[in-house]
């Protein structure tokens, strides 16, 4: 990875709070969403309603257990479900970053809690995504993170502002040029032809419409709205 490439992704990922301990557990397993439609909200529980074993794994953040939110909450009992499917070295990372977040003011915690369920609230396509930037820019040596992190910090807010804004444009162009990759050649054109005609409403309805979709039927919905006129097609994405 180059050095433009890690600051368009690693520290997008850092200054949007995506590498707290929070953060760093779920990368353990995959976490429902929280905004799965048929999920009940989680409820506060209790330090003693928890499990033996379950208290062991989550020892590190005994102190501030009753402060977290019922989110986090449910979070971190997960992670304990999964632990004995852990190996050492993911156990030792875990623990670590559940003792930093316990160490973390109260209002700190509250902030990238903030952006934790922002990051919830993406598709998991994104979720996916954003996890394996985040992968690369861990791999960096300590030093290049730094520096990384450093470059970004005495950034004014005007810049901060304009460099996140281009990192987005990357990544929405990233995903359009996957997005043409992943149809055949021949129904790439009528395709972008079709995008291209769009309102930026309709753009974000296909998309929502698309995203929903289980992958082998995309292609299907794909294709019944090229088959339709503008008008059929507006009718549908207003549905």
């Amino acid at each position: 990875m180059t050095t433009a490439e890690a600051l368009s992704r690693g520290v997008l990922l850092v200054a949007l709070g995506f590498s707290t301990p929070v953060i760093h557990a779920a990368q353990a397993g995959p976490v429902p969403s929280a905004a799965g439609p048929a999920q009940r909200e989680p409820l506060l529980q209790a330090w003693s309603m928890l499990s033996a074993v379950q208290q062991q794994v989550l020892l590190p953040v005994r102190a501030v257990w009753d402060e977290l939110p019922p989110d986090v909450q449910q979070h971190l009992r997960q992670v304990a479900q999964r632990w004995p499917n852990l190996g050492p070295e993911q156990r030792e990372q875990i623990t670590q970053r559940m003792q930093k977040w316990a160490a973390m003011s109260a209002e700190q915690r509250a902030k990238l809690h903030s952006r934790y369920q922002q990051f919830q609230s993406l598709p998991a396509e994104q979720q996916n995504q954003l996890r394996n930037a985040f992968r690369r820019f861990d791999a960096l040596p300590d030093t290049e993170r730094a520096q990384l992190r450093e470059r970004f910090e005495r950034m004014s807010p005007a810049e901060r502002e304009a460099f996140l804004a281009g990192a987005g444009a990357q990544n929405r162009a990233a995903a359009v040029h996957e997005f043409m990759q992943s149809m055949p050649k021949d129904e790439r054109r009528a395709t972008r032809e079709m995008l291209e005609g769009f309102t930026p409403a309709q753009r974000m309805a296909f998309v929502r419409a698309w995203r929903a979709l289980p992958v082998e039927q995309r292609g299907d919905y794909r294709r019944q709205l090229l088959s339709m006129s503008p008008e059929q097609r507006s009718a549908t994405l207003a549905h």
